[in-house]
């Protein structure tokens, strides 16, 4: 993990607990699980967006039409009250 091994995380653990308190360590570790909960949502977001957006001009260089172009010319199943037929 990044080139530190056991010794060098128990060190950093003690570290902390020396400078910050046994009394802030837990509300530390929180925000640090969300701040990591939520940059991993949003990296993987971003690469749902970046494969949406290359797989779209993959099909327009391949002169295919997308997915979302061809839901919009699909005729509606349904009668006029909304109810499928």
């Amino acid at each position: 993990m990044f080139g530190v091994g056991g010794q060098e995380i128990v060190i950093i653990g003690l570290l902390f607990l020396v400078i910050f308190g046994p009394s802030k360590l837990p509300q530390m570790a929180r925000d640090v699980g969300r701040f990591v909960s939520e940059a991993r949502r949003s990296i993987d977001e971003f690469k749902d967006e970046l494969t949406a957006a290359e797989v779209e001009r993959d099909d327009k260089k391949n002169g295919k039409r997308s997915t979302r172009d061809q839901d919009e010319d699909k005729p509606d199943d349904s009668d006029e009250d909304g109810y499928d037929l």
